[in-house]
């Protein structure tokens, strides 16, 4: 599922506990796209935690950390992952607001009323396409066209689904929506970007008034608290390559050096950054 895809494969289907990220963060860099089947688990994005509960949604436009834990024995996800060129492939002809909208607000959960239920189970029936065209035995003729025809149609199912979204939540206040673009800002950038005022500044608000409206809609996080948390992760995902020093992640997290950030992950888990390393290599190897 972390795998770039072939040439001839940038679309894949599984169906799956997500027992894979179950204990450390891995880089999803494909797109993906979740339908929680049955029992719930927690997914950490570093940034975000979402419950995923049944006939839940969760869409990553770009790809993300993930560390999925607390899975009860029943759970299970239907989900299909796309790669970086097949999505710039299908998005040109749709409105890219539509993208913007998804990656703000990457889940939603179905409701009992007629409409919500609907939708849910046109959301299975593209889940059983994907399985018979893209699954793990298919070989479709002229494959790439497959995947095109399949992802663009299935963009203009999703975006037409939107509505429904944004009656059931009763639209988002201004704050909310400010929130929700701060924490899509760290989770592409906190591995360069730690500090709260850049992201005030990028959002054009002030740093009090950043901190105050993330408190609020990030059960009373800080946007400090939110940036850190996204750092942990992105340190956890590194030390899984082994190939790397301390001293290059450091470089490449945008550290002072390597002391500090083992000081900032230290203080932050309890453990070394080459404690945290030997422990999760060693569970791995076996």
């Amino acid at each position: 599922m972390t795998e770039s895809p072939s040439y001839a494969q940038h679309l894949r289907y599984y169906e799956t506990d997500l027992s894979e990220l179950e204990n450390y963060p891995l880089r999803m860099r494909n797109g993906i796209c979740i339908a929680v089947t049955a029992g719930s688990a927690t997914l950490n994005t570093g940034a975000e935690t979402y419950r995923l509960v049944p006939q839940m949604e969760l869409t990553f436009i770009s790809g993300s950390l993930g560390q999925c834990t607390d899975r009860s024995d029943d759970f299970r996800v239907k989900m299909f992952t796309f790669s970086p060129e097949l999505l710039e492939k299908t998005a040109l002809t749709l409105d890219h607001a539509y993208f913007d909208y998804c990656e703000e607000h990457p889940t939603y959960v179905h409701t009992p009323d007629t409409r919500s239920q609907r939708t849910w189970r046109e959301l299975l029936l593209w889940m059983e396409m994907a399985c018979t065209l893209f699954g793990k035995s298919a070989e479709p003729k002229f494959r790439g066209l497959q995947e095109e025809n399949f992802l663009q149609g299935f963009w203009m199912w999703l975006f037409g689904t939107i509505q429904e979204r944004i009656d059931t939540k009763n639209n988002f206040t201004n704050t909310q929506v400010i929130a929700h673009r701060f924490i899509r800002m760290v989770k592409a950038k906190a591995a360069t970007c730690h500090r709260v005022d850049y992201y005030a500044g990028q959002l054009n608000i002030s740093q009090r008034y950043l901190n105050r409206i993330v408190g609020r809609h990030s059960r009373g996080r800080s946007p400090k608290q939110i940036i850190d948390a996204q750092l942990i992760a992105e340190i956890k995902e590194q030390l899984m390559d082994s190939t790397l020093s301390i001293t290059q992640i450091a470089e490449r997290l945008n550290f002072p050096d390597q002391s500090y950030l083992s000081r900032f992950f230290n203080r932050h888990t309890g453990m070394s950054p080459v404690q945290y390393r030997n422990q999760r290599l060693l569970h791995w190897k076996y």
